[in-house]
């Protein structure tokens, strides 16, 4: 996980190193897809952490609503559906966290995979980060996956039948 913050600027480096001077010509079509993805993907992130964040303040008492900017639709949940654990520990089954287990990946991994497509496709560079990155995170879900289960037992169980995909509905 340390190497993480080195690959973030692969795509950028990509296109510094490159041959100067050099335009990458994208049809408008594919702009806009890559704009909505990027913007899609940080709404998604921004909105699940601020759904589990939320969560857990209301939970021990230290939430105070906000009016300062950035504050993005659908941050704080009504009513919020959860488990609680027999250790007494609250696994939140709504919002984007009822959708998947680690939504909050797969929005970071389709951030990562927009600032490759901008770069285009003549080299692998810009897409180094994404494949790292996918890499790594699956790596950690598979033992985050285990470590849960050992800890909830069958409360981890419960939970996995409501919220039964990990990044992506109906896919994984």
């Amino acid at each position: 996980m340390s190497g993480v913050p080195f690959t973030y600027c692969y795509s950028s480096l990509y296109l510094l190193k490159t041959e100067t001077g050099r335009s990458i010509n994208h049809q408008p079509a594919f702009l806009v897809f890559e704009f909505a993805l990027l913007i899609g993907a940080y709404y998604m992130w921004d909105t699940a952490n601020s759904q589990k964040n939320r969560f857990r303040m209301a939970q021990t008492g230290t939430y105070m609503p906000r009016k300062a900017f950035p504050q993005l639709p659908w941050g704080t949940l009504k009513d919020p559906k959860f488990i609680k654990t027999q250790h007494g520990s609250l696994l939140l089954t709504s919002g984007w966290w009822g959708v998947a287990r680690k939504i909050h990946y797969t929005a970071d991994l389709l951030m990562a995979l927009s600032w490759g497509l901008i770069c285009g496709f003549d080299s692998v560079v810009p897409y180094f980060y994404v494949v790292f990155f996918t890499i790594v995170l699956v790596h950690r879900v598979r033992r985050d996956m285990e470590r849960c289960a050992a800890k909830y037992g069958a409360d981890w169980e419960e939970y996995c039948k409501l919220v039964p995909y990990i990044f992506i509905p109906y896919v994984y």
